[in-house]
């Protein structure tokens, strides 16, 4: 035996002997009889069942006898042997032999034990049997009727044990009795343990002795040990192991749901929820099988426990309370007393054993339910949702705050499984009494407002992550109606009453002595009826009140709102953030990944685990919800646009009127009424839709009326008859098919249907006055059914159903309220109210409870075919990104909830709250980036500063820059353009500062002018001092400070912001202000130091803006700004000048841009000569470190250049001197050589201090030796060398856009015409320079390139001194170090230097379409360099050109070109210095020229012919004869003349007169332009230039030039003559063409090209004549050739020239006069046999020429000619004229013919050369 069996025996004999010799024992011979039965029981080692009953006995008949001191001291000991688990040994028993148990046990039930018990004495207390004890069915304790757990021996002693208890006993028996069964209940052995029946029995009477015992410690007592009994019951089950996540998945739950989709597995982590230990799940293997043994599981016995205990405390709690209002609010009452225990005793449950809830138990549910529904909280749930219905809407403080507490552990605990069930609190309860409903108290309010902040905002709850569900959960839910937009109606419901404008007040409700919103986390408060206050007449007014303390409530519902809502939507984002890093942290890198990990394959059929709560899909959801509530909003306006809208967005998936109709039938939020119309449409969609509607309903097996309840609740019914009639007869066509046998046919439906629908209306409408009997109902329908009468007991059942329960909407019903009747008046009692909520509620849970037994019906759904169940499936939240679109729907709301207290309220704490609201709201909006939220924020909290009023500035309005000040230190990365707002209060502030010390200075003037104008308003001193304080200083200060950890785009916007607002400052403060606000400047500076040390990178980003604004500031017109922001930049310059920059970077160039722009756009000379000196000091200090700073420089120094002031002048000049003479290898070495250059040119440009720009010139010719000097040290020779290559892309870069840039581009090297304008010159042309062969030339030509380059810019733009110098140089230093000038660099510098001089020449040529000034400022400044400088380079370049022949032979044809394009200009100079030019060219260099050469030299003379002949003056006269223009007439040389000039022209005269050879073809040629006339005459001068170059070469010049010459080249110059000579001979010919080109106005007189024919000839006949007297051999081979073309074209010269009439055609013989004296003259160097050979052909003419007037030089040729024909032909004496020869008549009259012809050719040369001249 063991310990306690025989501590037990020993306790029970103790306890024996009392009962015994007691004196009240003493008389009870029963008593004693047994008492000596159960000593000799007690003796037995092992006492069978028998045994034990005869040791009950005793006990028992103590327990009956209803004497106190029996009683206690038996129950006594039955309560210590439970302790002593005593009790257990009889289930030993009853598992050995059951048959004898049930044999003893009925017995016992019989009563045979105690028949010999004698009759109680009249002392003893009579048992009064409570009222509880006959309620059982009622209460909440009623058990299973075959529960068999009572039969055993510890079923007998509890009811032994509960039947003592009674109202009348006393109190220590009534302590003995809790004391019990407590020891009862929490026994350990589990064969004495209680279960069922005995269970509940036990904790009804300690519940009853809570009810109704008399004094308030036994009260507390039983109250306390319910709770213990209640935790002892519970504890059964061990709480999950700790260390072990808590995890469901809700998949086992609802295994519809498909894993890895958003109806996927669902994991939940929170703490509240969970799958209990391993000993509770082993249960849930527990196959169907195990159902009907699951009592013989001692764990099942505990769920089964723990249900019925649950379930009754459930019930309990839901007793509805009757009687009047005095009763029903009597806290002291037992049963307000019960419900309120039972609702502490629930929520006691609920905090602490929350995972029972959650753990399988098959053992209560029915055999074959599903698994996934076999929870506890699956059997209890129907229970606690009632209690919380019928609760949560009591107008009772205590009821109400702790329904509002098991609400809120319901919703932290059990919300994954309560989804819907949450969700009908939310709608009908919890939102309704937020919103201020007509029937909602003021006390209700600001108790849910208290205890919904108390659950959201404990960190514990993790009350952020609640939201985002129920964001998820309902808010995205398809299925779920816009009422059940819980999170958005929550913000919005507070939002409102946060801006209430409500003002009443109460009287009471200042002074409330009642207590709303109480928490019971420490646990129940003690509920005896000495604790318990019942509630006076005026505290009853109050709690039935709607009014109170409005602005508390406010403040409530904003503490709601801030710290309830949005401080903890911001935590959990903190909270995974963290954890994320975490996590990041804490894995492993890419490289532990690849060698400690596969690649992570599936295996086929696998599917990627997708997120259940995946952000995007949860925003598609919500977009697709709001489209569909859009479309049930219009559908509710207007149906058929509704339904079209719904149709084009997808809601209804197709357009089949199945589709349609389902989505009407099923959908919620849809109103009845627009449905019924939609339907009820005659137009046959309509009536498809409405067939199809009615057909989706089932009626089988279902009442008549019953069934036309059911289709009545899906619409309402419209008020025509016809469209009453179409749904009659389609309700009965339905009704028939689902029950054929009810009716004879659908007609026989569709009349009783339609009298139902009047009897409805008849019955229940009040404007009836006479109601239908039962008899008229009968009479009306008989004969119905095709003749025949349907029977009386079914009409007789449908009046009465109709008569008692009217067919009406549900929601009607609902609305109308428990108690009300037809047509009564709305309810006024808040008592009223309240129940009505919470049957509303209640029946919405009996409908949902009842969906759940019953095969789902079908729902609707988004873009599926299908129709599924709604979705029970819960989500948890477990993305952070959830919160964005959360706060996107509801932050104007929220918006508006924290800005209206601010504005409006001075309350400090309410002012507090507004701004944290303000904080967490900016958090979440910076936290996504949300652009539009995170600006309306941060402006109304900026606006809400008032720092520009100083007058208006209180308290609050400085809490609220200390509020933007921390969300700028703290979210400054995300407030992008918000820092303007930041900036500005920053700026204020200071201002402030300023304003207060004036004020200050102006007080202590006295009794001044000032101190009388001074405001009369004043100032609020304590926000002053709070603005002025130290703590706002260091805020100030760390919001600069705290810019050193900003992001790379925010310190962007922050710096933005500083510039603007301090420009405004700066604007704002007048130009010759003394102390002008520069707060923010100087705050920049800051800056600017803090974030020294960013990339350069986020740098340059930064700076870019710094930059501009202190370009800004130094240009402005207050000297006092420039000063100083020119003296910061020196500072901050300095500093950075200290920082290594690495290559290829230039930051430094960048930071010193501001001096470059102050100097070129500020006027002050002081402010210039100020930033010179700060770039001065900085060379001094800092030149070593300086790199890229180097360019700016320079670009400061151009910008001085152009200075007009010499004092700014020569300051920078000097600077650049000293750079010069100091620096020269530093500024190279970071390549900015070209740089310095460019500096240089612009110091030669300023053309009003000519003796700098000489000084400029010389730096530039000093450079050529500068950098040959750097080239023989070996460090600048490696500086050089390291250098060139980017040098070079620099220059590159500087030229681009020349177009020497863009021909090197292209790769033209010979054709400057095709020169485009634009481009950049290539690296590749450099490509030789940087190879591995680069000479130490190479590399100097690519530093004296920029050299080169910059005095080409000098000849181009500078005054004539300066480009004479630069002229000079460039030449010299070609021609000095041209021999080291490789072919590729040659060709850079006479295609990037040379040729480009000549651009704008070349451009000016009308066919190249340039303008004739180009880069010159006017006509006459191009034609002054023209005329000076061009001449001189053109020389120059020539002379260069002949030097370096060789080298520059690739860019001949270029040299060739430029002399073409001289010599055809308009400027008779600049023809004339190219005909001089090429002639000098030849003669210098005929030595050098090749047979190539000589071509291309040919090629120019006949381009120069061809280009220059005027052809335009050959046109088709004979189509168009022009006629002679009035008032001008051609004075005519002769009568001849006139005639021709004035004989119409016919056809037969054009017909048959032929052009000579070489003139071109008149046939179809246009006449030139009057426009064109100028140019023609050109080309006519241009064209005798061209024939005198000729001749100066090859006749006049140098005899050289013509030996060096081959023939055939000489014969292709030849032709080009004859071709000139032809032509004008041709034109002087065509008299009608002279008259015609006359008449159109080309000249005042006969145009003609006399002095073109006779100078053509003339040249040709020279050159002729020389060849063919050239001994040499060359030239005797082509002699016959010569022969051929001299000898002809002589004799007819001369036969021409005696037909010329000396009288009329004296300037005709004056021009062809030389060209004769040439011929007679060449006859006379002929040798004897030439001579002797041609004088006979000659001779006549030469004899005709005495009949002219003779001049001097012909009659000196002539006697030659003649002296040599006499030694020629030996006649050696004068010869007389033979007599016997006849004078030759003839000959002497075509003698004078010719000589009159020659007069009228005369008469037009004379014109001509008139014309010429």
């Amino acid at each position: 035996m063991s310990s306690n069996q025989s501590g037990g025996d020993t306790f029970i004999k103790h306890t024996l002997e009392q009962l015994v010799n007691a004196r009240e024992g003493k008389k009870i011979p029963a008593l004693l009889q047994s008492a000596k039965q159960a000593l000799v029981a007690l003796e037995k080692k092992e006492p069978d069942l028998l045994a034990m009953q005869s040791i009950f006995q005793p006990f028992q008949i103590a327990c009956q006898s209803r004497q106190s001191v029996l009683a206690t001291t038996a129950i006594d000991c039955l309560g210590k042997l439970f302790t002593y688990n005593y009790w257990g040994k009889c289930n030993i028993v009853n598992e050995a032999n059951e048959e004898e148990e049930s044999q003893i046990m009925s017995q016992l039930a019989q009563g045979e034990f105690s028949r010999s018990m004698a009759t109680p004495t009249s002392s003893s207390p009579t048992r009064t049997v409570s009222k509880s004890d006959a309620d059982d069915e009622k209460d909440g304790f009623e058990t299973d009727k075959n529960d068999k757990s009572s039969k055993g021996i510890v079923g007998q002693v509890v009811d032994t044990i509960c039947d003592v208890f009674s109202e009348s006993i006393d109190d220590k028996l009534q302590l003995q009795i809790v004391k019990a069964l407590m020891s009862a209940i929490s026994s350990t052995d589990p064969k004495s343990a209680l279960h069922g029946s005995v269970l509940l029995r036990a904790v009804r009477t300690t519940y009853n002795v809570f009810l109704f015992s008399k004094t308030p410690n036994t009260q507390m007592v039983a109250q306390a040990t319910l709770q213990q009994m209640v935790t002892a019951l519970f504890s059964r089950i061990p709480p999950p192991s700790l260390g072990k996540s808590f995890t469901r998945d809700v998949s086992t739950i609802f295994p519809d749901a498909a894993p890895g989709s958003l109806q996927g597995s669902v994991h939940e982590n929170d703490s509240g929820v969970g799958s209990g230990s391993n000993s509770s799940a082993a249960a849930l293997s527990n196959d169907s099988s195990e159902f009907g043994n699951g009592r013989k599981d001692p764990l099942n016995e505990t769920y089964r426990d723990l249900q019925l205990v649950f379930r009754a405390l459930c019930k309990l709690s839901m007793k509805q309370i009757t009687g009047p209002e005095t009763t029903t609010t009597d806290l002291k009452s037992p049963p307000l007393r019960s419900k309120l225990l039972s609702l502490h005793l629930i929520n006691s449950v609920l905090a602490s054993y929350i995972h029972v809830f959650f753990l399988p138990t098959p053992i209560l549910f029915p055999s074959g339910t599903p698994k996934e529904s076999v929870l506890f909280i699956h059997s209890v749930k129907q229970y606690l949702c009632l209690s919380l219905s019928r609760n949560t809407s009591s107008i009772l403080p205590q009821v109400f705050d702790v329904s509002l507490e098991i609400f809120g552990k319901s919703l932290l605990g059990l919300r994954s499984v309560l989804k819907k069930e949450m969700s009908v609190v939310f709608t009908e309860i919890i939102i309704p009494i937020a919103e201020a409903r007509p029937t909602v108290t003021f006390h209700q309010r600001m108790s849910l407002l208290k205890s919904i902040n108390r659950i959201l905002s404990d960190p514990a709850t993790d009350g952020g992550k609640i939201l985002v569900e129920i964001y998820l959960n309902y808010d995205c839910d398809l299925e779920a109606s816009a009422q059940e937009n819980i999170w958005e109606r929550l913000v919005n419901t507070l939002s409102m009453l946060v801006q209430e404008s409500n003002t009443a007040q109460i009287g009471p409700a200042a002074s409330s002595t009642i207590t709303s919103g109480v928490s019971y986390a420490q646990g129940p408060p003690s509920l005896t009826t000495a604790n318990l206050v019942a509630y006076t007449k005026e505290q009853l007014k109050e709690l039935n009140s709607s009014t109170g303390d409005f602005k508390d409530l406010k403040k409530k519902g904003l503490d709601l709102m801030v710290r309830g809502l949005l401080k903890p939507l911001v935590s959990w984002i903190t909270g995974k953030l963290e954890n994320e890093a975490k996590k990041t942290e804490s894995q492993p890198s890419s490289s532990e990944k690849d060698n400690d990990s596969g690649l992570g394959l599936l295996k086929e059929g696998d599917k990627m685990h997708v997120a259940a709560d995946d952000p995007t899909q949860f925003q598609n959801l919500k977009h697709r919800k709001q489209v569909l509530l859009e479309g049930i909003k219009r559908f509710n306006t207007k149906p058929k646009k509704g339904v079209q809208y719904l149709l084009d967005s997808g809601c209804i998936s197709t357009r089949t009127p199945k589709d349609i109709a389902s989505f009407l039938l099923h959908t919620e939020g849809l109103n009845k009424t627009m449905i019924g119309e939609f339907l009820g449409e005659g137009d046959e969609e309509n009536i498809a839709i409405m067939h199809a509607f009615v057909d989706e309903m089932e009626f089988t097996h279902l009442p008549f009326v019953s069934a036309l309840r059911n289709f009545l609740q899906s619409f309402r019914l419209p008020g025509e008859s016809q469209k009453i009639d179409r749904f009659m007869l389609k309700f009965a066509g339905r009704y028939v098919q689902g029950n054929p046998t009810s009716f004879s046919s659908a007609d026989t439906a569709y009349v009783l249907a339609y009298s139902v629908i009047m009897l409805n209306t008849d019955q229940h409408n009040n404007q009836v006055k006479k109601k239908m009997s039962k008899h008229e109902f009968l009479r009306n329908n008989r004969g119905i059914d095709e003749g025949k009468d349907i029977p009386a007991v079914i009409l007789e059942a449908i009046f009465d159903e109709i008569q008692t329960n009217e067919i009406v909407m549900k929601e009607e019903q609902l609305a109308k309220g428990p108690n009300a009747q037809p047509g009564s008046p709305a309810l006024s009692n808040k008592r009223d109210t309240s129940d009505a909520m919470a049957l509303k509620t209640e029946a919405i849970f009996n409908s949902m409870m009842k969906a759940n037994k019953r095969p789902g019906t079908a729902t609707p759904q988004i873009d599926q075919g299908t129709s599924p169940q709604k979705s029970k499936q819960y989500f948890t939240a477990s993305h952070y990104e959830h919160v964005k679109p959360m706060f996107s729907i509801i932050w104007m709301s929220v918006l508006a909830s924290i800005s209206s207290p601010l504005q409006e309220s001075e309350d400090a704490e309410l002012v507090k709250m507004s701004l944290e609201g303000f904080k967490y709201a900016a958090k979440i909006a910076c936290m996504f980036d949300l652009e539009a939220e995170r600006k309306s924020i941060l402006s109304t909290l900026a606006k809400t500063t008032h720092l520009n009023n100083l007058y208006d500035l209180k308290p609050k309005n400085v809490e609220a820059i200390i509020c933007l000040l921390d969300i700028a230190t703290v979210s400054g990365n995300s407030i992008a353009d918000n820092w303007m707002d930041v900036v500005l209060a920053i700026s204020q502030l200071e201002k402030i500062q300023q304003l207060t010390a004036e004020i200050a200075n102006q007080r202590n003037l006295g009794n001044t002018k000032t101190q009388q104008s001074a405001p009369k308003k004043l100032l609020n001193e304590e926000a002053i001092a709070a603005a002025l304080c130290q703590s706002m200083t260091l805020r100030v200060d760390k919001v600069f400070a705290s810019s050193a950890q900003l992001n790379g785009a925010a310190i962007v916007e922050f710096v933005k912001a500083m510039c603007a607002v301090s420009w405004d400052e700066i604007t704002n403060t007048s130009a010759s202000a003394e102390h002008p606000r520069m707060y923010c400047l100087q705050r920049l500076v800051e800056i600017s130091y803090y974030n020294m040390n960013r990339i350069r990178v986020e740098w340059s980003n930064l700076w870019a803006i710094l930059g501009d604004h202190f370009n800004q500031v130094g240009c402005h017109p207050n000297s006092q700004v420039c000063f100083f922001a020119i003296d910061k930049l020196r500072q901050l310059a300095m500093k950075f000048l200290e920082l290594e920059e690495l290559p290829n970077f230039k930051f430094q160039k960048d930071f010193l841009k501001p001096f470059e722009f102050i100097l070129a756009n500020n006027n002050d000379t002081k402010i210039k000569d100020m930033a010179l000196a700060c770039l001065q000091q900085m060379i001094q200090a800092k030149a070593k470190t300086m790199k890229s700073g180097w360019k700016a420089m320079f670009g400061a120094f151009i910008s001085a250049a152009k200075e007009p002031h010499e004092q700014i002048l020569n300051f920078s000049f000097d600077i650049v001197k000293s750079l010069f003479k100091n620096y020269f290898e530093n500024v190279v070495a970071n390549l900015a050589f070209p740089d310095f250059v460019s500096c240089v040119v612009q110091f030669c440009q300023n053309k009003k201090y000519a003796k700098t720009s000489l000084q400029a010139i010389e730096l530039l010719r000093q450079s050529f030796s500068r950098i040959v000097e750097l080239s023989k040290t070996p460090t600048g020779a490696k500086i050089l060398q390291s250098t060139a290559i980017a040098t070079e892309k620099i220059m590159t870069e500087m030229i681009a856009g020349t177009p020497a840039a863009q021909l090197i581009l292209n790769g033209m090297e010979k054709t400057i015409q095709s020169t485009p304008i634009n481009g950049a010159l290539p690296t590749s042309s450099f490509s030789d320079l940087s190879n591995s062969n680069t000479t130490m030339e190479d590399i100097q030509f690519k530093f004296w390139f920029p050299v080169f380059h910059a005095l080409y810019l000098v000849i181009m733009s500078c005054d004539l001194e300066v480009r004479t110098r630069a002229l000079n140089h460039l030449f010299d230093a070609l021609k000095t170090y041209g021999s080291s000038l490789s072919h590729s660099s040659w060709e850079i510098v006479a295609n990037g230097c040379l040729f480009p001089i000549f651009d704008d020449l070349k451009n000016s040529k009308p066919e190249a379409g340039g303008s004739s000034v180009a880069q010159f400022a006017s006509k006459d400044e191009m034609n002054t360099w023209v005329n000076t400088t061009m001449i001189q380079v053109l020389k120059q370049f020539i002379d260069l050109f002949g030097q370096y022949l060789n080298e520059l032979m690739f860019c001949a044809d270029g040299v060739f070109d430029l002399l073409v394009v001289c010599m055809t200009q308009e400027n008779e100079t600049l023809a004339r210095i190219g005909s001089t030019c090429l002639q000098q060219f030849i003669e210098s260099n005929y030595q050098k020229l090749d047979d190539p050469m000589w071509e291309r030299v040919c090629a120019i003379f006949t381009h120069l012919f061809k280009v220059t002949t005027p052809e335009e003056l050959f046109f088709d006269y004979r189509t168009e004869m022009p006629q002679e223009p009035t008032g001008v007439v051609a004075p005519p040389e002769n009568d001849q003349d006139e005639a021709i000039a004035n004989s119409p022209a016919t056809a037969d005269n054009e017909s048959n007169k032929l052009l000579p050879a070489g003139v071109p073809d008149i046939s179809g040629r246009t006449k030139p332009l009057k426009k064109d006339f100028p140019g023609i005459i050109t080309k006519c001068v241009l064209h005798l230039l061209v024939i005198q170059t000729l001749q100066d070469v090859l006749s006049s010049g140098s005899e050289s030039v013509y030996r060096s010459l081959p023939s055939r080249h000489i014969f292709a110059m030849l032709d080009c003559l004859d071709r000139s000579y032809q032509f004008a001979k041709a034109f002087n010919e065509e008299m009608e063409l002279r008259m015609a080109l006359y008449r159109m106005g080309f000249m005042k007189t006969l145009p003609n090209l006399l002095k073109q024919e006779t100078s053509s000839v003339s040249t040709y006949i020279t050159i002729l004549i020389k060849m063919y007297s050239d001994p040499s051999e060359e030239r005797k081979v082509t002699r016959g050739d010569i022969e051929q073309r001299l000898i002809p074209l002589s004799l007819s010269l001369l036969v021409n020239y005696n037909n010329l009439d000396p009288e009329s055609k004296k300037r005709n013989v004056a021009a062809w006069r030389p060209v004769v004296v040439c011929i007679l003259n060449a006859m006379i160097d002929f040798d004897d046999a030439q001579f002797k050979r041609h004088i006979p052909i000659f001779y006549n003419e030469v004899l005709n020429l005495l009949l002219q007037e003779i001049s001097t030089d012909v009659r000196l040729v002539m006697h030659s000619l003649l002296v040599r024909a006499g030694h020629a032909f030996h006649i050696t004496a004068t010869s007389s004229m033979n007599p016997d020869v006849p004078p030759a008549l003839p000959h002497l009259e075509q003698s004078k013919t010719a000589v009159e012809r020659g007069q009228r050719e005369e008469s037009v040369s004379e014109t001509r050369e008139r014309m010429l001249q």
